[in-house]
């Protein structure tokens, strides 16, 4: 009976650490292109990314949460609706109108966050990729800088990257910036059930932040290791042989 218990044991501790994830950070690649900066700039520039927007990615139909300096202008929801928007002069449209499509972010501090929950599986996400677009048609609000912070399932945040990529250099230049973060592994992390932008400051423009269309970040379910759900067997086997003996 002590034996067997010691067996039994062994393979609980076992499949429970085969079962654990932890977010991967190994080389982390940042892919940027630009469309522009022009001053003035055109509809073409900033409209550049309009057919890359995804509705179909895990941050889609999620309500996230904004904390820290609150958006500037637009609506946040507007990070993940899958919708990029028109540009801003046609027709004339204020600075964060929303059927512009906007997400403005204030000059630093602002953060926004998205559950995207434990999957299928009960494991959480393995993130793949994400992509980024701003764009507007000047105040170098095309600029992109922020922070990327991965949650794993039942654990805390951690830095994942930071994306800096400006290259709009002048208060009047505007266009369209589209940024892929992805990483040599093939997975910016495992097991993930959360995921935060914390906006940073950008240069080339006096009221600082930047004018978002969109957010996307995909990846699948988390799929337990064939090894996982055989010691997971083996386990729920040792406890019925157990209790038949018994």
């Amino acid at each position: 009976m002590e034996h067997r218990t010691k067996i039994m044991t062994r393979l609980a501790t076992v499949a429970g650490l085969a079962l654990s994830v932890a977010p991967v950070n190994a080389a982390v690649i940042i892919m940027s292109v630009t469309s522009g900066p022009n001053n003035p700039s055109t509809p073409t520039d900033e409209l550049a990314y309009v057919s890359d927007v995804s509705s179909t990615d895990l941050l889609h139909g999620i309500t996230g949460i904004t904390s820290g300096t609150a958006f500037a202008g637009g609506d946040a929801a507007n990070l993940n609706d899958g919708l990029h928007g028109i540009n801003d002069s046609t027709p004339p449209l204020p600075l964060g109108d929303a059927v512009a499509e906007v997400a403005w972010t204030a000059d630093s501090g602002t953060s926004r966050e998205f559950v995207i929950g434990d999957g299928a599986y009960g494991m959480g996400y393995d993130i793949s990729g994400i992509q980024s677009i701003a764009a507007w048609n000047d105040a170098g609000f095309m600029n992109q800088k922020y922070n990327i912070f991965l949650r794993s399932l039942g654990g805390s945040y951690g830095l994942y990257a930071t994306v800096d990529y400006q290259p709009a250099l002048a208060v009047g230049e505007g266009g369209a910036t589209k940024v892929n973060v992805t990483d040599n592994t093939g997975l910016l992390g495992s097991g993930i059930d959360a995921i935060r932008f914390d906006f940073l400051d950008t240069v080339s423009n006096d009221v600082g932040g930047a004018v978002y269309r969109e957010i996307d970040v995909f990846g699948v379910a988390t799929v337990p290791e064939p090894s996982s759900t055989v010691l997971l067997s083996l386990g729920g086997l040792a406890i019925a042989l157990r209790r038949r003996r018994a």
